[in-house]
């Protein structure tokens, strides 16, 4: 189906330029400089665009499910041996919790909507906004609550030792925040 959509005249040349640009070593390296959520807007957009344009399916779709950011300069993943990864998107309602629990191995969250409060086991929280990425290593107990009054929603991505759960539940440690 084809609509009329109004901003397609300001759309065009945009188009017109990612359809003309010519990626050799010194434009790759510029278009690198831009950042990486610029660029995998860009591509996407661009993919989306050529195939709409010409009613094809290009072979390489690249779909982002959530696109967030951290300052985080040094993000340390590891697990030794097999591992299970599950990618999940989570929905907390206003009010939801996940309870007290652990994670046999590292996760990667990206908040796609709302925000979530993190309690950690010395009670103290940390809130976490749309947009943003947070890491979580193996073994920190902590909760995951939804204070907001809407949804929240995030996508996850747990890497964890080969036939474990991804999710362990524990104790409410029952510490105050010293803080």
């Amino acid at each position: 189906m084809i609509t009329k959509d109004p901003n397609a005249a300001a759309q065009k040349p945009a188009q017109a330029e990612y359809d003309n640009l010519d990626l050799t070593r010194s434009r790759r390296r510029r278009l690198l400089k831009i950042g990486a959520p610029a660029m995998a807007a860009a591509i996407t957009l661009g993919m989306l665009g050529r195939s709409q344009l010409h009613g094809q399916v290009d072979p390489l779709q690249i779909i982002p499910l959530a696109q967030g950011y951290s300052p985080k300069n040094n993000v340390i993943m590891h697990v030794k041996g097999p591992s299970d990864v599950l990618q999940a998107d989570l929905v907390f309602q206003p009010g939801a919790g996940a309870g007290w629990h652990m994670h046999p191995g590292p996760v990667v969250v990206v908040v796609k909507s709302g925000a979530l409060t993190e309690i950690h086991s010395n009670g103290c929280t940390t809130v976490h906004p749309t947009g943003s990425v947070f890491f979580e290593q193996a073994g920190e107990v902590h909760n995951a609550v939804n204070q907001t009054g809407g949804v929240t929603e995030l996508v996850a991505t747990f890497i964890f030792p080969a036939g474990t759960q991804p999710l362990i539940s524990v104790p409410d440690p029952g510490v105050a925040c010293s803080h």
